[in-house]
């Protein structure tokens, strides 16, 4: 009957990881320490070995002379193993030959990366950096399209007597492929239209990373439920490499969402949106929304056309809507019809538009009509690490609008807004965030405008400690009746605690005014957020400073950063 197994503890010192781990992988001992059926002599067997697996596990580091004190004593309970290393000389490289050949000799970015490859004479000849830049150069010139790159020669000479070795490496990168013809085996999207969106022309280059963009690209215009873009590299015609395209239809096209919430600004509301992504086969998009609250009522119809030429961020929207918004003392019902060109890039954002309005008001105890034709020029820039919760980013934009009296409108005026927000964390728990607004207005009377084209301020997203629009010029019975000119300001520093939840402290300040004096209202206050995938829930009190009495307001909001 054969004995139970021995226990080994085995120690090793003088390393540290990643080195440590790499002799534990391979030091004998260690590994079969806990073998149930592990005998003293075996014990004995691997002790001897273990020299010479600690040396092969130093040695792709550069250690090829180290000094090792080992150890093997008999415990009552079994057996303990020590191994104290000491490295040594490091092995340096003395000197490397890196050469390109075939047709990818001149390309700039394989002989940019063969300039900055990491073991250069002097260097530790470290051999899994070796093995690891070696892949990295294979990669890269497969990536640029020479698929048949491989080292012709690669000569890594050893000289662990005078700890030194050469490296000689020439990469033949064989000819460089070019994209063939891409085809669809799908007619969800029509062909002439999906062409649009490759980011390659037929003859250009082959590039794996231009498969994945067009992946990425098409998977983005949620037209689709499954995309699979590649390059059929066993079916390559002299150096022309085929694409297929595979699309799966979503299972829904029509998408539906409800929404229920509060703000305080429109006060209890719900939501009902519907979306057909994918109206017929050349990409067009049809939406509409309803928005029922106590203060605000809204409903909207959105047909989008994605332009030919660049149907990835350029598009023609039609927009078709109806609102009834009250605040104060004032109710107003405003019907439109717009047509615009959007060009929405991953920073920029350009659109210019026509608009039809018809809008029906009552400010205090004086009611009118308004009929309006306004073309628009909007510009914005975005630069965010993350759009809904940002570190660090900037948002700015600029609107101009106006009309011609007689020109199917009943005023003339011209109108241009700028809005700026930025976001800087310069600690890890501290994010401090600006904004402003500015807004100007050129008319001979701001009682020939309709208040959805005035100038209010206050509310959650403004002048906080103050109600929604309750800041601007007021007529002879002092009611609100907005102004001319806006300006407001805000600066905020939040703190995080943990992962969702942060307190901030905040001042709001501006007005909105009919004449160039600046009679600035402030809020002053502090909140509490939770951060949600789609961005915050923010809960702020506020006091209205320059107020008497100092009277104090709550705000609700829901949304991203940017």
């Amino acid at each position: 009957m054969s004995s139970a197994g021995v226990k080994v503890d085995v120690v090793v010192t003088g390393i540290e990881p990643p080195i440590l781990d790499n002799v534990l992988s391979r030091l004998t001992i260690f590994l079969q320490k806990d073998n149930e059926r592990l005998q003293k002599n075996a014990v004995r067997r691997l002790h001897a070995k273990a020299e010479e697996d600690i040396r092969q596990a130093l040695a792709p580091f550069g250690y090829y002379n180290p000094l090792i004190d080992s150890s093997l004593v008999k415990l009552e309970a079994g057996w303990r193993a020590e191994y104290t290393i000491d490295k040594g000389v490091p092995l340096l490289v003395e000197t490397v030959d890196l050469q390109l050949t075939g047709a990818g000799r001149e390309n700039k970015k394989l002989l940019d990366a063969l300039s900055l490859f990491p073991l250069t004479a002097g260097k530790v000849l470290n051999q899994v950096d070796y093995e690891t830049e070696k892949k990295k150069l294979v990669n890269l010139a497969i990536a640029e399209g020479y698929l048949d790159a491989l080292f012709s020669l690669k000569r890594l000479q050893i000289n662990p007597r005078n700890n030194s070795g050469t490296i000689a490496l020439t990469l033949n990168t064989g000819p460089r492929y070019l994209f063939g013809e891409t085809t669809c085996l799908d007619n969800i999207l029509r062909g002439s239209h999906l062409e649009r969106y490759l980011p390659y022309k037929e003859g250009d280059p082959y590039s794996s990373a231009k498969l994945f963009e067009l992946q990425s690209i098409l998977y983005k215009t949620d037209y689709f439920s499954k995309v699979v873009v590649s390059g059929k590299v066993d079916r390559i015609v002299g150096l022309d490499v085929p694409v297929e395209i595979e699309l799966v239809s979503p299972d829904h096209l029509n998408k539906y969402s409800v929404g229920a919430g509060y703000g305080t600004d429109t006060g209890v509301r719900g939501k009902v949106d519907w979306d057909n992504r994918f109206f017929n086969d050349r990409g067009h998009r049809i939406s509409a929304s309803l928005q029922l609250a106590e203060l605000e009522k809204t409903i909207s119809l959105s047909y989008e056309v994605p332009r030919e030429k660049n149907p990835r961020f350029d598009k023609v929207v039609h927009n078709l809507a109806y609102q009834d918004k009250t605040w104060e003392d004032t109710t107003t019902r405003l019907l439109t019809g717009a047509v615009s060109r959007e060009y929405s890039g991953p920073r920029f954002k350009l659109g210019v538009g026509l608009e039809a309005r018809a809008e029906v008001y009552d400010i205090g105890d004086t009611s009118g009509t308004s009929t309006l034709l306004l073309p628009s020029v909007n510009l914005g820039l975005v630069i965010a690490d993350d759009i809904l919760n940002t570190k660090h980013g900037l948002q700015a934009s600029v609107g101009v609008k106006g009309a011609v009296e007689g020109a199917f409108s009943d005023a003339t005026f011209l109108q241009a807004t700028v809005n700026g927000k930025a976001i800087i964390t310069p600690y890890e728990t501290i994010r401090i965030i600006g904004r402003v607004s500015v807004g100007a207005t050129l008319v001979d009377s701001i009682d020939s405008l309709p208040p959805s084209l005035r100038f209010y301020t206050g509310g959650d997203s403004t002048i906080r400690g103050y109600s929604y629009k309750s800041i601007g010029t007021t007529d002879s019975s002092g009611t609100v009746i907005g102004g001319r000119y806006l300006i407001v300001e805000s600066i905020e520093v939040e703190k995080t605690f943990g992962k969702y939840w942060s307190l901030a402290a905040f001042w709001d300040g501006g007005t909105a005014t009919d004449d160039l004096e600046l009679d600035y209202y402030q809020g002053v206050g502090g909140g509490l957020r939770f951060r949600l995938p789609f961005g915050q829930i923010r809960l702020d009190v506020a006091s209205a400073i320059t107020e008497d009495g100092y009277p104090v307001r709550a705000h609700l909001t829901v949304g991203g950063d940017l």
